[in-house]
């Protein structure tokens, strides 16, 4: 039986939202019971210095210069996004966010986790621009209540 478009994604996207979202939501918990700090940021160095120049040049400018701030931001926006994504509220700007923030980090971690960031970096993507939070998602909720680049608004 199909459902008309206007329900939401498939049930297979809300697996892939769930998953996204509870994989950064424990990554930022165990950051932040972890104690991360600065040296989380700096010790990307080497690694940037191995990537592309203007990323590095980016790094160099605007990161490096906070790696305390940074590294906040890292930690929380794992886990409050993580969260946001499992429960499926505001996707599409939390998804775009998860996905910059996890190409950055193919850029800035370990090599060997480079093709596990850019996946998780392409579920958030498709998250956020599929409307994944109108199934079994608090943007449900949220229909209304946000402006239309923010949300998906229900259609009439």
């Amino acid at each position: 039986m199909n459902e008309p478009e206007s329900e939401g994604p498939s049930w297979g996207l809300v697996l892939v939202r769930l998953a996204t979202g509870a994989i950064l939501a424990v990554a930022g918990w165990h950051k932040i019971l972890g104690g991360v700090g600065a040296d989380l940021v700096l010790s990307t160095k080497e690694r940037v210095a191995q990537g592309p120049g203007w990323f590095e040049a980016f790094m160099n400018a605007v990161v490096y210069p906070f790696p305390e701030a940074f590294a906040q931001i890292i930690q929380w926006g794992e886990l409050v996004g993580g969260i946001a994504l499992f429960l499926g509220a505001l996707t599409r700007p939390v998804g775009i966010f998860a996905a910059l923030m996890l190409a950055c980090f193919a850029f800035a971690g370990p090599i060997g986790e480079l093709q596990f960031q850019l996946l998780l970096a392409l579920c958030a993507l498709a998250c956020a621009i599929s409307r994944a939070g109108r199934r079994v998602g608090l943007d449900v909720l949220l229909d209304g209540h946000f402006p239309p680049g923010i949300t998906w608004v229900r259609e009439a």
